[in-house]
């Protein structure tokens, strides 16, 4: 994919609509999406050097390879870059070049600003599918010993409407966003819209493919598509920003009832 902080306005304009309509420009010629962005047809030829592609070939090509990935194949590539090196010198290099990614893009308004929004929000919605369930179970279990509503929405498909009815603009919706939003997710970001309901999404996208508006997004390097995917920067993320809402005198309130429960009833139930 290209960088669009390196993009000129018009280029950055034609690089956000391409990342948005993925399906689309694959059935597109340059004249289509000059068309869908306003600009000129020489404007589109011109971007896709800018881009670091030769052409719209090229960038279709590449597109086509992407969607061809699979988990195998990225185990396979990450197996052929061990073959000649230390695995753990290997991996503790990756994760250190995944955190220093996500500290680059770090954005401390938006940090600070999820902080916010959750400490105020009279419930918290995660959704957090596949691999990212692990991190959501970890921010429920830890946001609700500060005495936080939580909810982690288990349900997919047309189940997780249920959810939707308790949703209003006084709760946070918390998407996981990694690799791709799935139509779940879409939903929820349109519903959220709709009922005026704050929304943060973390993802390894440092734009997000949706039409539907979102409030904040937290950026957590993962590695390339075409690579195992790593979950220590968006732990890291997420670790930050529970010991952050923790700050809160009320969160330490429910920190020292608990520790008063323990207590009472360590005999009754040891630990």
């Amino acid at each position: 994919m290209f960088n669009l902080n390196e993009l000129s306005p018009s280029q950055l304009k034609i690089g956000q609509w391409i990342l948005h309509n993925e399906s689309s420009v694959m059935i597109c010629t340059e004249q289509d999406i000059a068309k869908a962005v306003g600009v000129s047809v020489a404007s589109v030829s011109r971007f896709w050097k800018a881009a670091g592609y030769q052409n719209l070939k090229a960038y279709k090509q590449q597109l086509k390879e992407k969607r061809d990935i699979t988990p195998a194949k990225k185990i396979l590539k990450t197996v052929i870059d061990l073959e000649y090196g230390d695995v753990q010198s290997h991996h503790l290099n990756r994760s250190i070049h995944h955190l220093q990614a996500t500290l680059d893009h770090f954005q401390r308004e938006q940090f600070e600003e999820a902080i916010t929004l959750i400490r105020k929000a009279s419930r918290l919605f995660i959704y957090a599918p596949g691999p990212s369930l692990s991190l959501g179970e970890l921010l429920s279990y830890r946001l609700r010993r500060y005495g936080l509503d939580v909810r982690l929405i288990r349900w997919m498909g047309s189940e997780m409407l249920e959810e939707l009815i308790h949703i209003n603009e006084s709760c946070v919706v918390f998407l996981f966003c990694f690799g791709r939003l799935l139509k779940e997710g879409k939903v929820l970001l349109k519903h959220a819209n709709e009922t005026m309901c704050k929304t943060i999404v973390i993802s390894d996208q440092s734009v997000l493919d949706t039409t539907s508006p979102f409030d904040i997004l937290l950026y957590a390097d993962r590695g390339e598509k075409d690579e195992f995917h790593s979950m220590i920067a968006p732990l890291f993320l997420l670790e930050n920003l529970i010991v952050e809402i923790g700050r809160d005198e009320g969160s330490l309130t429910y920190m020292e009832f608990l520790d008063r429960l323990r207590k009472t009833y360590k005999e009754d139930i040891p630990r």
